[in-house]
C-alpha cells in the first residue's frame, strides 16, 4: 500500500452536483463526512463496447437530484433513524475521475486512490459507475483498513479468473476481492439467474467461504435469514450492483433478471448493516440510464445513498 497517497483531482460534475451539493474536485481541501464521485469508466472486454451507457450512469444520477430529495431538512421516513441532511452533516460532491487520453488503467488507479485517500481521511467513499469493472479498483482501495466483510447486492457470482483476456472487468469483482488481504468475509445477496460463472468458479466461491445468499431464498425466507448471518461489530462495506434488485424496482441496467430483491429487502438490510456495526462506504454500479423508466432507478439509487450516509454519520455524531 501506498501510505504517502496524493489527493486526487476530479472533473466537475454535470450538469450539476448531486442534490445540489457544494463540489470539491481538489480533495486536497475535501473537509467532509462523506464524498460523492463518480468513475464512469470499466474495462471493456471489447472496444466496441467502450464506451457503455454505464459510463454515463454519475451524470444521470446527478441529473435526477430534484427528484430525490425535496430539502435539506426532509426526513426518511424509510429507515429506523430517519435523520435529515439539516443534522449538521457534510456530505460532498466530488466531482468525477478522469478519464485522461483513454488511459483506463490511470482511471482505475485514480479510483483506487480516491477511495483510500477517503478512508484515511475518516471520509465514507461514496463511487458511482460505471460498470461492475470499477468495483475491482475501489475494493483495491479499502487497504487502508482490514477485517472487512464485503456486502455485494448482486444478481451475479462475478468470480470469473478472466473473462477475453481481461481480469480487471465486471466478471470477476468478487474474485479479486477475495485476493484482497483486507477482505476477511463475502456475503454474496440476491444471486439468482444465469451470468457468465459456472459450476467451476460456483466451487471455488464456496471453497473460499464466500456465503451465497440467493434471491429465491430470501424472497421465502425473507432478508432476516440473511441478516441474521452477519457479524455483529463488523466493518461492512457495500458494493451494489443495481442488478441485484428486481427489474419492477430497478429498471436502469444492462443485465436484467426476474426474481430480484424488492425495495424493502434493501432498506432492511442496510438498517440492520448500520445497527449491527459500521458501514465504511458504498459503490453503485451498473445503472443504464438509456433502459430506466421515469428516471425511477436514479432516484431509488440517490435514496439508498442518502439513507446510508445519513444513518451511519449521525450515528457516529452520538
Amino acid at each position: 500500500m501506498n501510505e504517502n497517497v496524493k489527493a486526487p483531482k476530479t472533473l466537475t460534475p454535470e450538469p450539476k452536483s448531486f442534490i445540489g451539493l457544494p463540489v470539491c474536485t481538489n480533495w486536497a481541501e475535501l473537509r467532509a463526512d462523506a464524498v460523492l464521485f463518480g468513475v464512469p469508466h470499466g474495462k471493456p472486454y471489447f472496444e466496441k463496447n467502450f464506451p457503455n451507457d454505464q459510463s454515463r450512469a454519475p451524470f444521470a444520477l446527478r441529473s435526477a437530484s430534484d427528484r430525490i430529495v425535496v430539502g435539506a431538512d426532509s426526513v426518511n421516513m424509510d429507515y429506523s433513524r430517519s435523520p435529515s441532511l439539516s443534522k449538521g452533516i457534510t456530505l460532498i460532491d466530488g466531482g468525477d475521475i478522469a478519464l485522461e487520453e483513454g488511459k483506463l488503467d490511470q482511471h482505475y488507479s485514480q479510483a483506487e486512490d480516491a477511495v483510500r485517500y477517503a478512508l484515511k481521511n475518516n471520509i465514507m467513499p461514496i463511487s458511482i459507475g460505471g460498470d461492475d469493472g470499477v468495483t475491482n479498483p475501489v475494493l483495491r482501495g479499502l487497504d487502508v483498513c482490514e477485517n472487512i466483510t464485503l456486502i455485494q447486492i448482486d444478481a451475479h457470482l462475478d468470480w470469473k479468473d478472466e473473462r477475453f483476456g481481461e481480469y480487471d472487468g465486471y466478471s470477476s469483482p468478487m474474485r479479486r476481492a477475495s485476493e484482497l488481504s483486507q477482505i476477511k468475509d463475502i456475503h454474496q445477496i440476491g444471486i439468482r439467474s444465469f451470468g457468465s460463472s459456472t459450476e467451476k468458479e460456483l466451487k471455488i466461491a464456496k471453497d473460499w467461504g464466500a456465503q451465497i445468499h440467493l434471491a429465491r431464498d430470501i424472497h421465502k425466507y425473507g432478508i432476516e435469514s440473511v441478516i441474521a448471518k452477519l457479524p455483529k461489530g463488523g466493518q461492512f462495506f457495500i458494493t451494489l450492483d443495481v442488478d441485484g434488485l428486481d427489474p419492477s424496482v430497478m429498471p436502469g441496467t444492462v443485465a436484467l433478471a426476474p426474481g430480484g430483491l424488492f425495495w424493502w429487502h434493501i432498506v432492511e438490510l442496510f438498517d440492520a448493516l448500520s445497527q449491527k456495526g459500521s458501514i465504511l462506504g458504498l459503490n453503485v454500479v451498473e445503472m443504464s440510464p438509456k433502459n430506466d423508466l421515469n428516471q425511477i432507478s436514479m432516484i431509488g439509487v440517490g435514496r439508498l445513498i442518502l439513507g446510508i450516509v445519513l444513518q451511519e454519520i449521525v450515528k457516529k455524531m452520538k
